[in-house]
């Protein structure tokens, strides 16, 4: 089954309004900062590198809810390749030694800030340490 182009944009404009929906109701928590960037830094877009080759070199992992039309979906800087619905998160759980190590620097963290960024109708997570955090450049 084909899917007329029109249709097509039609529904990833409103998974992405979506995405952004979702977004900014993870900005109302009181401890979030929703920070309107429309210029993705570097160390992030290496991030989005990384996954994005991981799915094109054939390590791609989905969970059983995607299906070939546009949907909000998450990504996950600690799990390249893997993209899931989200009631499939969990599935992203990243082990004890992941969780606390920072998704730019890559060192240890006592403390790791979630992060959120959107591209389309993806939300994709990573996690700063505080000089990362204080330094997003």
């Amino acid at each position: 089954m084909s899917i007329h182009p029109t249709a097509l944009a039609d529904q990833l404009h409103a998974a992405s309004t979506d995405a952004h929906h979702r977004l900014l109701r993870a900005a109302e928590h009181p401890w979030a900062k929703l920070t309107a960037n429309p210029d993705t830094p570097p160390w992030l877009a290496s991030l989005f590198q990384r996954h994005a080759l991981a799915l094109l070199g054939g390590h791609g992992r989905t969970c059983p809810h995607l299906g070939p039309g546009p949907r909000v979906v998450h990504a996950f800087a600690w799990a390249p390749g893997l993209i899931v619905c989200p009631a499939c998160r969990h599935l992203a759980t990243p082990d004890p030694i992941e969780d606390s190590t920072c998704d730019r620097c890559r060192q240890h963290s006592e403390r790791v800030w979630a992060g959120i960024a959107q591209v389309g109708p993806i939300l994709f997570g990573y996690g700063l340490c505080d000089a990362c955090h204080h330094d997003t450049e």
